[in-house]
């Protein structure tokens, strides 16, 4: 039996050009894919169940599901107006605060309302349904 050696082809170098194309064009994905927002936990309290019956009433309630702006104690303000006005309860002693979810307020707007008070006020928020 003869082997032609003439026959027997020569494997050429595995070109490395396309392989770093493929790892550039992934790097390029993943960057572009990639957040660079840190998500900030909030925390909300819902206070204990028993509060109710034998707990103080809140010193302030408000709602930020009004389309004409948010209500605190019954009146309607602007959000700058009831950020202000928030201020002012505390400064004459209000300690506490209930955020009421009611209506079509969505998950993004409480997070909002629950971060623009805790940022600029002092009160110890509670969220209720």
């Amino acid at each position: 039996m003869r082997i032609d050696a003439a026959a027997i082809r020569k494997r050429r170098p595995l070109s490395l050009t396309s392989l770093i194309d493929v790892i550039f064009l992934l790097l390029l994905f993943f960057m572009l894919s990639s957040t660079f927002t840190r998500f900030a936990k909030v925390e909300i309290s819902g206070g204990p169940a028993s509060s109710s019956a034998a707990g103080n009433p809140p010193d302030v309630l408000i709602r930020v599901d009004d389309p004409a702006g948010w209500r605190v104690n019954g009146q309607t303000l602007a959000e700058e107006a009831a950020i202000a006005e928030l201020g002012r309860l505390k400064e004459a002693g209000a300690e506490t605060a209930v955020l009421l979810v009611r209506g079509d307020l969505t998950s993004q707007q409480l997070v909002e309302a629950v971060e623009n008070i805790r940022r600029n006020t002092e009160l110890n928020l509670s969220v209720a349904r």
